[in-house]
């Protein structure tokens, strides 16, 4: 039977294939046990010795992440499991000194238990260009192109951009070319309010021409930017006022005044400007308008929004009082109104000065009986008895067209009933 198995030609080329198996086994590892292989894709890590870069304030910048081949030789039995991860490369970084490129010698070390030697690298040397990353903070400038405008009524007030300026961070000697940045927007049509348009930020030289660059080496905080050009309605706004104080039966309309402004040329958004017809000073106290002082000053204060061109931040009121006289009455008519249930209520003093002033013809027509001096007791909350200093209003029942100046207020005493 066996005999018929080795006559077998098939049976033959498999014992023979084992034997010469066997036989190469029992060479290499009896009679040839040293060998050498090539392990591939080996990392080169430039920054291993990083103390000395880091002295320098150097960066590897191009070259730095690259791999190479080892040759590798030792027991058969032991360079067949070694793999990439159990060798370190290393660059010679001892004639580094400063910015620039270097050819740098490779080193490999063994960094694993196993126990193999480094025959030699290939490629042995590395290209690596170092310098130093800064960050470096320009102005950044706005070009418009297109066609747009603004109609006559509106103003355009200074562009400018958001942000105002941007960090580049990059290779020092590379940055030294980069000048300023610039964001370029298009713009067509009639623009009525604010212009906010974006565009994409562009680094210049310092002739203003774009800048090629690496971006895997230089880049910026921001991307984009914002030209903004503010736009604002005009709109020349008179200035108004208003009285406090007027008497009555006064006709308000026979004082006549002189404003030094009569209106302000405003500016702001459209719908701002389009919520106001008027700037409004504030008021005048009748009782404040005389002979010796015919004058009111207003601090102009605008709404909030809204700005003036050039425009007085003081106003001045000049009432026209030519042809008018002042003239001082003892009034004995003081009435004593609306006094709290339970109590009794007298004025300390029988008659009053009261200076009024109006028209010449007006004045010498009226006496102290048409004028007179009331005390409102709903004002003033009366709680004990005693004494109080309580304020007076003036009236001319009669309707003169005259009015009391300055303020007035007499002495009561309160007594229960």
């Amino acid at each position: 039977m066996s005999g018929k198995l080795f006559k077998d030609k098939r049976v033959l080329f498999v014992v023979s294939l084992a034997v010469s198996f066997v036989l190469w086994l029992t060479v290499s590892l009896v009679l040839r046990p040293i060998g050498e292989v090539v392990v591939q894709g080996v990392g080169v890590n430039v920054n291993v010795q990083s103390g000395i870069l880091g002295e320098l304030g150097l960066s590897a910048i191009e070259g730095g992440e690259n791999t190479v081949n080892v040759t590798i030789s030792g027991s058969r039995s032991v360079i067949g499991g070694v793999s990439a991860e159990d060798i370190s490369i290393s660059p010679s970084l001892s004639g580094v000194t400063g910015a620039g490129v270097y050819d740098l010698e490779l080193r490999a070390t063994n960094n694993s238990s196993k126990d193999f030697e480094i025959v030699g690298i290939y490629p042995s040397t590395l290209v690596v260009k170092f310098d130093k990353y800064i960050d470096k903070t320009v102005k950044l400038n706005y070009s418009i192109g297109g066609d747009y405008n603004i109609p006559d009524e509106f103003i355009q007030e200074e562009i400018y951009t958001s942000p105002s300026e941007i960090v580049i961070t990059g290779p020092e000697k590379d940055l030294e070319k980069i000048k300023g940045a610039l964001v370029e927007v298009t713009l067509s049509g009639d623009y009525m309010e604010t212009i906010g348009a974006v565009g994409e930020i562009v680094l210049v030289d310092e002739n203003g021409e774009p800048v090629e660059y690496n971006r895997e080496e230089i880049s910026t905080n921001v991307d984009m930017a914002t030209v903004i050009i503010p736009v604002h309605k005009t709109a020349n706004l008179p200035v108004s006022f208003d009285y406090t104080n007027i008497p009555e039966f006064f006709d308000i309309s026979n004082i006549k005044y002189t404003l030094s402004t009569t209106e302000i040329l405003v500016e702001g958004e459209d719908y701002n400007i389009d919520k106001y017809s008027d700037i409004f000073l504030g008021y005048v106290d009748v009782r404040d308008i005389t002979l010796e002082n015919p004058f009111k000053n207003f601090d102009v204060r605008l709404p909030e929004g809204i700005t003036a061109q050039n425009y007085e931040e003081n106003i001045n009121i000049a009432f026209d009082l030519e042809g008018y006289a002042e003239s001082t009455f003892n009034v004995t008519q003081i009435n004593i109104v609306n006094v709290p249930s339970g109590y009794k209520i007298t004025p300390n003093t029988s008659k009053v000065a009261v200076n009024l002033i109006g028209p010449e013809e007006v004045i010498n027509e009226i006496s102290a009986k048409d004028i007179v001096v009331q005390v409102d007791m709903s004002t003033r909350e009366i709680s004990q008895t005693g004494q109080y200093r309580i304020h007076a209003d003036v009236f001319l029942p009669g309707g003169e067209n005259a009015w009391a100046t300055g303020a007035y207020s007499i002495t009561i005493t309160v007594k229960k009933q």
